[in-house]
C-alpha cells in the first residue's frame, strides 16, 4: 500500500497531463465544441476531490471555484473573455501549485481567485437576466472577427471601440465572405461523383458473380481431374476432353473479369481522386481570419496587463480547416504569453534602452509544401538562469548545458519558470500545449531566443492533412520518409567527427562551420549501425537547432497521402503515419521531433511494482472515478485488514457487488455513467445487496440529496473537504460490527 506521501507524489505528477488535458477542453470549448463543458467540470470536481481528501487545501479550493465558473456557465451564464482567462488562469496555478510542491506559500493565488470570483459573479448576473438565448447558451468564440476586412493593428484596433464580446450575429454579418469559413461544396459536382461511385460500385457486384461462376467451374475441373481407380481408357480420354475444356474456359472468365476489374479500379480511382480533390478546395481557408484574431487576442492581453504593446501581422496563406482548427489556439497562446512573459514593463524596457512600446509580430509565409508562422518579440527572451534553476532538481548536469541545449525542456509537461499567476499566463503550462497541437498536424515547433533581445517561435504546419510532401529514405530493412519541411540538407559524409558529446558533422559551406550532432537512423530504430564515411545524412530541423541522421539512401521530395497514427493498428511513438507506395510497401513517416528526443534521451527508471497486498476477509467496494481518492481509500480499508475491489463508475461498480457481494462500499456521489445516489437505490432493489452498509464520501451533497441517501439506509454521508480519515476508520468498524 502507498503511503499518504506517495499519494500525494502522485497527485502532483498527474497534475501537467490533467492541466493540458482541461486546458485543451476549454480551448475547444471556445471553438464551438460545447460537448467539453460537461468533460471539463468533471474533471475539476475530480481534482477537487482528490485534493481536498489529500489535505491540499489550496489546489481543492482553486479547483472549487473553477468549477463554480463552470456550472455558473451550464446554468445560463454567457461566456466572455473574462470566462476564459479565469479558467485557463486557475489551470495555470494549479500546474505551478504542483510544480512547487510544498513552497504554497510562496505563490500569489489571491488574485487568481479574484479573477475566477468576479467570472462567476459576471456569469451569475448574466443568467438572473432571465431565459438564455441560444446564442448565449453558445459556446463563446473568442476568435471573434474584427469589424474592419484588414487584420486591425493593436494601437488602431484599441482605438475603434469594438465591445470585447461580440454576439453571434454581429459576427455573422461583420466577417469577409472568404475569411470566415471553407467554400460551400459543390452540390452538383459532389451529387454526381457520389452516382458515379455507386455505378461503380454496381460493376463490381457483376464482377463479384463472375468471379463465384469462375470459382463454381474451377471445383467441377478439379472433380475431373481428382484420380479414380478404375477408369476405361473412353472414360479417361472424355475427362480429358472435359478438362481442358473447363481450363480455357475458366481461362477467358479469369481474363475478362481481370480486364473489367482493372477498368473499374481505374474510374473508381479517378473519380475518388475528383471528389476528393472537390472536398479539399471546400476545406480550405485563408489565414486572415486567424490573423485577425491575433490583432484581437493581443489586444486583450495588452489591456489586462497594462502594457503598451503594437501587435504586427504580416502575410498570408491558404490553409486545411482542419489545420486552422488547432493552429489557432497554439498561435494565440504564443501571442499573449509573448505580451504576458516576453514584454517586459515599461520602466524595465527604459532601463534597458528599449522602445517603451513592445512589439509582438506575427508573420506568415506560405511554402509550396506548408505553412511558416513566425511569432516574434523584443522582450527579455527566456530566462535561461530560471530555466537551470527549475530543471536542477530533475536533470543531471543542467548547468553544463548551453542554452540551445535547454530550449526542449521548455517543452516538458508542466514545466514553467513563472515565479507567480495570472490570468492571461494562464493559456496552458509552457509551450506543451503549443508543441502537441502542432505535433497533432504533423508540424514543427522551432525557438531562438536571446536573453534581454527577444524571442521567435516558428511554427511549420502542413498545408493540408490530406497529404504531405516528404523525403523517402532507407535504414537497413526499414523504408521510412521525414516531411520536406523538416530537412534542412542533405549532405555526403566525407568526416565523422567523435567528440565527448558523441559523433557529430561539420557543416560544410557555412560561415561558422557548424558542427551538428550525427546519430545514425537505424541505431534508432533498432537495428546496429553507427555513422560512417560515405553515408549519406540528412540534415535536420529540431526544435532548438539542427541535427543529422546518416541513412542508407534518400529519394528525391514527393507528395503522399497519409494514413496518421491514431487510425493504424499498431503504435510507434517514432511513427505518426504510414504512406502507402505505388509497389504495395509502405514509408514510415517519422516525427522529426521525438526522433531528436529518443536521441537524446537518458534511461528512465522503470517504476517498481507495488509489492501483492494478502487478501483478507471481509470485502470492501470502493466505487470512486477519482483515481487517487480511489487509491487512498483503498489503502485506508486494506491497512483495516479487509481485501478491497474497486470500481471507477457506479455502473461497473453494481456489476462487481452482484458478482461478489461485498460487506461494505464507499461511493463518491457524483461519477459518470451512473451515479452514487441511482448506485445505492439499485443495491437496496437487490435482495442479496439490499442490507450491505454503504458509506458516501463526496464534495456536493446537496440537503435533497443527502435526504435521499439517508431514506435509502446510508450509514453515513462523509463531506471530502472536511475528510478526517479517523472517522472514516470508526464508521467502517461499527458497520462489519453489525451496529
Amino acid at each position: 500500500m502507498r503511503s499518504r506521501a506517495d499519494l500525494v507524489d502522485a497527485f502532483h505528477r498527474a497534475m501537467p497531463d490533467r492541466v493540458a488535458q482541461a486546458t485543451d477542453l476549454w480551448l475547444g470549448y471556445e471553438q464551438g465544441q460545447a460537448g467539453n463543458l460537461p468533460v471539463l467540470r468533471r474533471l475539476l470536481h475530480t481534482l477537487k476531490g482528490e485534493a481536498h481528501m489529500l489535505e491540499l487545501l489550496a489546489c481543492g479550493d482553486l479547483a472549487e471555484l473553477a468549477e463554480s465558473v463552470i456550472d455558473a456557465a451550464r446554468g445560463g451564464g454567457r461566456p466572455t473573455q473574462l470566462t476564459g482567462d479565469s479558467i485557463l488562469g486557475a489551470l495555470e496555478a494549479l500546474g505551478l501549485l504542483s510544480a512547487s510542491a510544498g513552497e504554497e506559500a510562496a505563490l500569489d493565488l489571491e488574485g487568481v481567485k479574484a479573477t475566477l470570483r468576479a467570472a462567476h459573479a459576471a456569469l451569475q448576473g448574466a443568467g438572473a437576466r432571465g431565459q438564455p438565448t441560444a446564442d448565449e447558451l453558445a459556446p463563446p468564440r473568442l476568435d471573434r472577427a474584427a469589424e474592419s476586412g484588414a487584420p486591425p493593428r493593436l494601437d488602431r484596433a484599441a482605438e475603434s471601440g469594438a465591445p470585447p464580446q461580440l454576439d453571434a450575429q454581429r459576427r455573422a454579418r461583420d466577417a469577409p465572405a472568404d475569411q470566415a469559413a471553407p467554400a460551400a461544396l459543390d452540390a452538383a459536382a459532389v451529387g454526381a461523383l457520389v452516382q458515379e461511385l455507386q455505378r461503380l460500385h454496381g460493376e463490381r457486384e457483376v464482377l463479384q458473380r463472375r468471379l463465384r461462376e469462375a470459382q463454381r467451374m474451377l471445383r467441377a475441373l478439379l472433380v475431373e481431374i481428382e484420380p479414380r481407380a478404375a477408369a476405361d481408357v473412353d472414360r479417361f480420354a472424355e475427362r480429358i476432353t472435359k478438362t481442358l475444356g473447363y481450363g480455357a474456359e475458366i481461362e477467358r472468365a479469369l481474363g475478362a473479369v481481370r480486364a473489367d476489374w482493372s477498368s473499374n479500379e481505374f474510374a473508381a480511382g479517378r473519380a475518388l481522386g475528383e471528389l476528393d480533390e472537390v472536398v479539399r478546395k471546400a476545406s480550405v481557408v485563408r489565414t486572415e481570419r486567424l490573423l485577425d484574431q491575433v490583432s484581437l487576442a493581443a489586444r486583450s492581453a495588452a489591456r489586462m496587463l497594462g502594457k503598451d504593446v503594437e501587435a504586427r501581422v504580416e502575410g498570408t496563406g491558404l490553409l486545411d480547416a482542419q489545420v486552422e482548427r488547432r493552429l489557432e489556439p497554439a498561435l494565440l497562446h504564443l501571442v499573449r504569453n509573448a505580451i504576458d512573459h516576453g514584454i517586459e514593463p515599461a520602466d524595465v524596457r527604459a532601463r534597458r534602452g528599449k522602445p517603451a512600446r513592445g512589439t509582438v509580430a506575427v508573420t506568415v509565409v506560405q511554402t509550396d509544401a506548408a505553412v511558416r508562422v513566425e511569432v516574434r518579440d523584443d522582450g527579455g527572451g527566456v530566462d535561461f538562469a530560471r530555466l537551470r534553476e527549475v530543471l536542477a532538481p530533475s536533470v543531471q548536469d543542467v548547468a553544463s548545458l548551453d542554452d540551445a541545449e535547454l530550449v526542449p525542456y521548455l517543452f516538458a509537461h508542466g514545466l514553467t519558470t513563472s515565479r507567480s499567476v495570472g490570468a492571461i499566463s494562464g493559456r496552458g503550462v509552457g509551450l506543451d500545449v503549443v508543441a502537441r497541437e502542432i505535433g497533432a498536424l504533423g508540424g514543427q515547433v522551432r525557438v531562438d531566443s536571446r536573453p534581454g533581445l527577444g524571442t521567435t517561435i516558428l511554427l511549420v504546419v502542413p498545408k493540408s492533412l490530406h497529404g504531405e510532401e516528404v523525403v523517402p529514405i532507407s535504414s537497413g530493412r526499414f523504408r521510412c520518409a521525414v516531411p520536406t519541411h523538416a530537412v534542412r540538407s542533405v549532405v555526403l559524409l566525407d568526416e565523422v567527427l567523435h567528440t565527448s558529446d558523441g559523433p557529430r558533422v561539420r557543416l560544410a559551406g557555412e560561415p561558422s562551420a557548424e558542427l551538428v550532432p550525427l546519430f545514425s537512423l537505424a541505431a534508432l530504430l533498432g537495428d546496429a549501425g553507427q555513422p560512417a564515411p560515405g553515408d549519406a545524412a540528412l540534415v535536420l530541423h529540431h526544435a532548438a537547432g539542427l541535427f543529422a541522421v546518416s541513412v542508407g539512401g534518400y529519394e528525391n521530395p514527393r507528395p503522399v497521402s497519409l494514413v496518421r497514427s491514431e487510425e493504424l493498428p499498431f503504435t510507434s511513438p517514432l511513427v505518426r503515419g504510414v504512406a502507402p507506395t505505388a509497389d504495395g510497401e509502405a514509408l514510415l513517416l517519422l516525427d522529426v521531433e521525438r526522433l531528436f528526443a529518443c536521441a537524446r534521451q537518458a534511461p528512465r527508471e522503470a517504476p517498481s511494482a507495488a509489492a501483492a497486498e494478502p487478501k483478507r476477509e471481509p470485502l470492501a467496494l470502493v466505487v470512486e472515478d477519482a483515481p487517487v481518492a480511489r487509491e487512498l481509500l483503498c489503502g485506508i480499508l486494506r491497512a483495516l485488514g479487509l481485501r478491497v475491489e474497486e470500481a471507477s463508475d457506479g455502473r461497473e461498480g453494481l456489476a462487481l457487488a452482484r458478482a461478489t457481494p461485498p460487506d461494505v462500499v464507499l461511493t463518491d456521489l457524483e461519477m459518470p455513467y451512473m451515479g452514487g445516489l441511482e448506485l445505492v437505490a439499485e443495491l437496496r432493489r437487490s435482495p442479496a445487496l439490499a442490507r450491505v452498509p454503504v458509506v458516501v464520501l463526496t464534495t456536493a451533497a446537496d440537503e435533497p440529496s443527502v435526504a435521499a441517501l439517508r431514506g435509502l439506509g446510508v450509514r453515513a454521508v462523509l463531506s471530502k473537504q472536511r475528510f478526517v480519515e479517523e472517522e472514516l476508520r470508526q464508521i467502517i468498524a461499527t458497520s462489519l460490527g453489525g451496529a
